[in-house]
């Protein structure tokens, strides 16, 4: 089949999967940029009035954003980012929605830290660049690699060195987390 023949139908469904692929190669960059410690290329993954938000934090604008970055990059000497799962809607020929899920290694002192995360993100299209717009980060758990099997089945997984724990972002904060007891398939133990 030649380009002449696509139909205006494949010719839109073409377009959708390049803007999804360019979206999850921007996570992608993004990951590489963090662990990295490129704070310019971090940066220039935002738009000028995006926003990221972080424990209840937003920060809007690369002003605002830039100290939390530096800051991390200060306090985490390696980092490794994995992204794995990536959901991505279009809403129109520049604005998407995503949810990326993702595990990070994190050396700080002699602490190893350990983290599965989510990313809410908001993207848009800016100068034929897909950017973030709004980038929103969870925590399942954020552990020292030598507590995970005495931790990970309390609710208190948040433990960032030097602070109080606290509860996790997720899964238990899901609307979906209990319900499948009220299933006549469920059996208590």
């Amino acid at each position: 089949m030649t380009m002449s023949a696509l139909t205006a139908q494949d010719s839109a469904a073409i377009a959708k999967l390049v803007a999804k692929d360019e979206i999850r190669d921007l996570a992608g960059r993004y990951a590489l940029a963090v662990d990295d410690h490129d704070i310019e290329s971090v940066l220039s993954m935002f738009t000028d009035d995006g926003v990221f938000e972080v424990a209840g934090r937003a920060l809007q604008g690369r002003d605002e954003i830039r100290p939390f970055y530096v800051d991390s990059m200060d306090r985490y000497h390696t980092m490794l980012h994995t992204p794995e799962i990536h959901l991505v809607t279009l809403l129109d020929d520049s604005q998407a929605t995503g949810i990326m899920t993702g595990h990070a290694e994190l050396a700080v002192h002699d602490t190893l830290m350990l983290t599965a995360f989510r990313y809410r993100d908001r993207y848009t299209k800016v100068d034929g660049r897909w950017l973030f717009e709004r980038r929103s980060v969870s925590f399942m758990y954020a552990l020292p690699f030598e507590s995970m099997a005495s931790s990970f089945r309390t609710t208190k997984r948040i433990r960032w060195p030097q602070t109080r724990y606290s509860d996790a972002d997720y899964p238990e904060s899901a609307s979906t987390w209990n319900t499948y007891r009220g299933s006549e398939f469920h059996r208590p133990r």
